[in-house]
C-alpha cells in the first residue's frame, strides 16, 4: 500500500517543491538545439546572466518538468570546474522554499554540509546542500516571496516533435549505494508522498524505490547483484543523479528519428505487454542519460517503470 501522508522534517518546518533540475553544458545554444529537436520544449526564460557573473542560464518546460541549462562565462567558474571534473550532465536539483533558514539551521545542527549561500535581496536567497551530505546530489534551496505550492499547474501529457506521439516526463533517478539509507534521507528532509514498495528492476540485477516529493516523481536505484549497471556507475562516478525518464505512447518513431540523426541509442528492451524501453546515451545528449518508456496507457498516472 502506498503512503498517502507527507513525511519529513521539511514538511513540518517549511513549504517547498521541486522547481527544476539543472544541466551544466559547454554551450547553451547547442544544448537547446538538441533538446528542441526531439522534445516539446517550451521556453520559459531566455538565456541571461546568472545571479553571479560567472555563469549564464536559461530554462524551459517539457510538459510539467522545468529544466535549466547553465554555462560558464569565465575561467575558474563553478560551471567550468564541474565540466572539467565530470563533463556535461545534471548539475543540481532545485527546490523553491518559503523559509530557508529554519531548514538549513536544522540540517547543519545534524551535521549536514550547507554551502554557497547567496542573498539576492528582496527576501530571496539561496543555499546548497553539499553532495557529500546528500548521496551525491547537489541540492539547491531558493527562498522565494511567493507560496511555492501556488505554482501554476502545467500539462503532463504533451505532443512530441516526432509524429503524433504523446510524452510525459515521469521521474528523475538517483543511484545510491543503499536503498534504505537513500530513502531515509528523503523521508527525513522532504515531504515524501505516494511511496511505492521497493522492487526489482526490469533487468533483474538492480532494485528501485519510487516516491513523490510534493508531486515530483523521484526514483532511487541500487545494485542487487554486484555486477549491475548501478555498480559500474557508482565505481566510476559515485552516488548521484543517474538518468531522467520520459514516458511515450510509441517509442519506435522516436528512436527511428534519433538513430537517423546519428543519436546513440543503447539498452533497447522489449518487456512485453506493450512496454518497451531504451536510453539515449549521454554522449549524444549533453551528458544526460535519457530513458524512454513506451507505456500503453499514458492516461494512467503511473505506468510500469523501472
Amino acid at each position: 500500500m502506498r503512503a498517502r501522508t507527507a513525511s519529513g522534517i521539511a514538511a513540518r518546518l517549511v513549504k517547498l517543491r521541486v522547481d527544476h533540475f539543472s544541466i551544466a553544458v559547454h554551450s547553451m545554444e547547442r544544448a537547446l538545439d538538441f533538446f528542441s529537436r526531439y522534445l516539446p520544449v517550451e521556453m520559459n526564460v531566455a538565456p541571461r546572466e546568472g545571479y553571479t557573473d560567472d555563469f549564464r542560464w536559461c530554462d524551459f518546460f517539457v510538459g510539467h518538468a522545468k529544466i535549466e541549462l547553465i554555462e560558464s562565462t569565465r575561467p575558474g567558474s563553478f560551471v567550468e570546474r564541474f565540466l572539467e571534473r565530470r563533463g556535461e550532465g545534471i548539475h543540481h536539483l532545485s527546490f523553491e522554499i518559503d523559509e530557508l533558514d529554519p531548514l538549513t539551521e536544522r540540517m547543519e545542527a545534524e551535521g549536514l554540509r550547507v554551502v554557497d549561500r547567496f542573498d539576492a535581496g528582496n527576501g530571496e536567497k539561496t543555499a546548497f546542500l553539499s553532495p557529500r551530505s546528500a548521496h551525491g546530489m547537489l541540492i539547491q534551496f531558493w527562498q522565494v516571496k511567493h507560496d511555492p505550492h501556488a505554482a501554476p499547474k502545467r500539462p503532463r501529457l504533451v505532443d512530441m516533435k516526432v509524429g503524433d506521439v504523446k510524452l510525459r516526463f515521469d521521474h528523475l533517478s538517483v543511484a545510491v549505494r543503499d536503498l534504505t539509507a537513500g530513502t531515509e534521507f528523503f523521508r527525513r528532509w522532504f515531504p515524501v508522498e505516494n511511496e511505492a514498495p521497493s522492487h526489482r528492476g526490469y533487468a533483474g540485477d538492480f532494485d528501485l524505490k519510487q516516491f513523490d516529493v510534493h508531486g515530483y516523481r523521484m526514483e532511487l536505484i541500487a545494485d542487487a547483484s554486484g555486477k549491475s549497471f548501478v555498480t559500474r556507475f557508482l565505481a566510476k562516478r559515485g552516488e548521484g543523479f543517474h538518468h531522467v525518464s520520459i514516458d511515450v505512447a510509441d517509442i519506435e518513431p522516436v528512436l527511428e528519428r534519433m538513430k537517423a540523426d546519428g543519436v546513440r541509442i543503447v539498452d533497447e528492451t522489449n518487456l512485453g505487454g506493450g512496454y518497451k524501453t531504451a536510453f539515449v546515451s549521454p554522449r549524444s545528449a549533453h551528458g544526460v542519460l535519457i530513458q524512454f518508456w513506451q507505456v500503453p496507457d499514458l492516461e494512467n498516472p503511473r505506468g510500469v517503470t523501472g
